[in-house]
């Protein structure tokens, strides 16, 4: 019985004074977008995130993503000149394109890609930002094989808000600030190409955010960033 006494008082010493010891702390840290393994004195925008860290919220928040406006022209440096047919997963809706190396988007290419890539939930179409634009070309262009078309299929383009949150109601993995509410992120996958494949071929030829999912890579202007 004396033994038993000793052991429950132990156990009572170190339940009140462990918290006070040492401070419990939070598996991933929402608020600064670190997750269990992330170094919080490293720049946000430098940090590598992955699957780990970023389970409940695959796509990372970023709260300045509004300042990330792209001052540039329409023009488009590719590597080759290349064709491709666009094809919205969702609606079917298709688009044939045909690109030159050193290329500037004309008026009504620019009304195509941003009626392709709308909300198709609402109906609304956003101006989407043209460096994510320019980096979705440039790894079709990548991908692309001489004398063939190459079929790309876009899953999520611009998302309203409305949409957004119809979506993290029923799933816990979208983010609160998406990137596509803001016209900023692309979902797509290319005919010929694994997931895998297509993720290495986005982070060799763009600086923006990176995800591999299981049937497609979702690309957005924002940091340099990379989870799956």
């Amino acid at each position: 019985m004396v033994n038993k006494t000793k052991i429950s008082r132990r156990l009572f010493l170190s339940l009140i004074l462990s918290p006070t010891l040492l401070p419990a702390q939070p598996l991933v840290d929402f608020e600064r977008n670190l997750g269990l393994f992330s170094d919080p004195l490293q720049p946000r925008n430098k940090q590598k995130l992955t699957g780990t860290n970023w389970f409940n919220d695959p796509e990372p928040e970023i709260k300045f993503a509004n300042q990330l406006i792209s001052s540039e022209t329409k023009k488009i440096v590719l590597a080759k000149d290349f064709k491709v047919d666009m094809i919205n997963s969702n609606t079917k809706q298709k688009i044939s394109l045909k690109f030159q190396k050193e290329h500037k988007l004309t008026s009504n290419q620019i009304s195509e890609l941003n009626d392709l890539l709308k909300d198709w939930r609402t109906n609304e179409i956003k101006e989407i930002d043209f460096i994510v634009l320019r980096d979705f070309l440039k790894v079709c262009a990548t991908c692309s094989k001489k004398n063939e078309v190459l079929t790309v299929n876009v899953h999520s383009g611009y998302r309203s808000k409305k949409t957004n949150e119809s979506l993290r109601r029923g799933s816990y993995k979208v983010a609160k600030n998406s990137m596509h509410i803001l016209g900023k992120a692309i979902d797509f996958s290319v005919d010929g190409k694994s997931p895998k494949q297509l993720a290495k071929i986005v982070r060799a030829n763009t600086l923006g955010g990176v995800g591999s999912y299981t049937n497609f890579v979702h690309l957005d202007s924002g940091p340099y960033r990379s989870w799956t």
